[in-house]
């Protein structure tokens, strides 16, 4: 039970068998079918809507979600669901915390504040079990609320919507702000010739694109130079790091650590189901992550995504493992110093690939004052033109026929993302896994400060896991 691996996006017979937009008994268009004259005509087409994408005309639907580039984007577009369904959608963005906070808090008071909230898929388990929200899979039965054309659930992609929203075999919510970590490099410095011949020189083998980590280590060291030294030909006026990594006590040191434990052959648990946060190799990953961390720049303990994604905006580290959502950052031209410069890629490999799966997924609280209007507005969401258009903002789309679209191959880290996607592996979404989380971000972040060891640590994890699943070891379900 290393991570339980997303199906490959892209294989070929599954292209053959997806459809590539909504089918045509998906829904119903309103239209009357001609004939009759104006005012017969009218009193049908109002009727038509009453039952058919007219039908929650009137309703405000309150949704959360965090502020992301691609909820942005959504919320772009959020006027021509209001155009198609007569229904207004209130949107709330805030930062990640601010989310999952306010979330909780509408959850215990049983509030009803929320008709749609947006939460990361290892939170799946522990809203099920207590209730927070409810199955889709009834509206999804309702085909009086099938209404959206252009809607076509063989067109998700399973294994995005298993890992979103799949718990015990129903279905809970849908897949949205997919992300997925993979290697982000510093392109124009790995094919300079003068560093090329100075890395033969110094490690004796040809720096390239890194496929293990003994390779990895050795580049981080490379390129990591204090001011004044020359870069590339060029003299540096600030110091330069061969790496950025993320490090503060959040659920960013979790995403980031958990590539290298699962590459290097650890786990949270064993194939029986046993906790092997501790195990040796779990062990030797961190020990690894411990080591790199000197070719970072200061004060690593203080830094997630967001830092990370600065420090490579600013040009002052070669590379690092990173969600792709961070990527557009990493190209836009008016605020990155990198655009242009950068390669995307898949994470070394120690015993296996990996590649951490981070999506949120929506949701419908059990509390919602309109859950059929929002099971419509989720409809809508995962139609391609929504979907294309999130993509094309830098997002991530939950469709097979979009990310097949000839318009995003074009975007330079959109094969890199898909290569990812097919190695990749899930965290584990047990109700218990908020309470484990916590106790491993903290005793990372404390091994990274120089606090403990990092057997020390993990064994202090591995104490905090078995107090979460008291009575329920061996897990049996992730």
């Amino acid at each position: 039970m290393k991570g339980k691996k997303l199906i490959a996006l892209l294989l070929t017979g599954m292209m053959l068998t997806m459809t590539a937009c909504g089918s045509g008994d998906s829904g119903t268009s309103g239209s009357t079918g001609g004939g009759g004259d104006s005012a017969s005509g009218e009193s049908s087409q109002e009727s038509a809507d009453a039952e058919g994408v007219k039908r929650f005309d009137g309703t405000t639907l309150y949704m959360i979600a965090e502020q992301q580039t691609p909820t942005e984007s959504l919320k772009k577009q959020l006027d021509n669901f209001k155009e198609l369904t007569g229904i207004t959608v209130e949107l709330e963005m805030a930062p990640y915390d601010d989310v999952i906070q306010k979330e909780t808090l509408a959850f215990e008071s049983g509030s009803g504040a929320y008709d749609i909230v947006a939460a990361p898929y290892q939170f799946l388990g522990n809203m099920v079990e207590n209730e927070y929200i409810q199955p889709i899979e009834p509206f999804m039965s309702d085909e009086s609320l099938s209404v959206i054309d252009g809607y076509d659930e063989a067109d998700l992609i399973k294994g995005m919507w298993d890992a979103s929203g799949n718990w015990e075999e129903t279905l809970y919510g849908v897949p949205a702000n997919s992300c997925i970590m993979y290697f982000a490099y510093r392109q124009d410095l790995f094919e300079n010739e003068e560093e090329k011949a100075a890395f033969k020189e110094k490690y004796g083998y040809d720096l390239a694109v890194p496929t293990d980590w003994d390779t990895y280590m050795d580049i981080a060291e490379f390129f990591t130079r204090p001011s004044g030294a020359v870069l590339a030909g060029e003299t540096l006026t600030k110091d330069f790091y061969g790496v950025s990594m993320m490090g503060k006590r959040h659920n960013a040191v979790t995403c980031e650590w958990m590539n290298y434990m699962w590459s290097f052959g650890g786990g949270i648990f064993d194939e029986e189901g046993n906790i092997a946060v501790n195990s040796e190799k779990s062990v030797e990953s961190l020990q690894y992550f411990l080591d790199l961390s000197k070719y970072a720049p200061p004060g690593v303990t203080s830094k997630t995504w967001d830092e990370q994604t600065t420090e490579l905006q600013q040009g002052i580290a070669a590379m690092a493992i990173q969600f792709n959502d961070c990527s557009p950052a990493l190209e836009d031209e008016s605020a990155s110093l990198v655009a242009g410069k950068m390669g995307y890629g898949a994470i070394p490999v120690g015993e296996q690939p990996a590649a951490h799966y981070g999506a949120w997924g929506y949701y419908i609280p059990t509390d919602s004052q309109n859950p059929e209007a929002a099971w419509v507005f989720l409809q809508w969401f995962n139609t391609p033109e929504v979907q294309k258009t999130i993509a094309l903002d830098g997002g991530f789309p939950n469709l097979q026929s979009v990310y097949e679209d000839s318009d995003l191959m074009e975007i330079p880290y959109w094969k890199g993302s898909m290569d990812a996607y097919e190695i990749s592996t899930t965290r584990p979404r047990i109700p218990e896994w908020n309470t484990m989380d916590e106790a491993l971000m903290l005793q990372l972040s404390n091994t990274l400060a120089g606090e403990c060891t990092p057997k020390e640590a993990l064994d202090n994890a591995a104490a905090e896991f078995e107090k979460a699943l008291e009575g329920k070891l061996p897990v049996t379900y992730q």
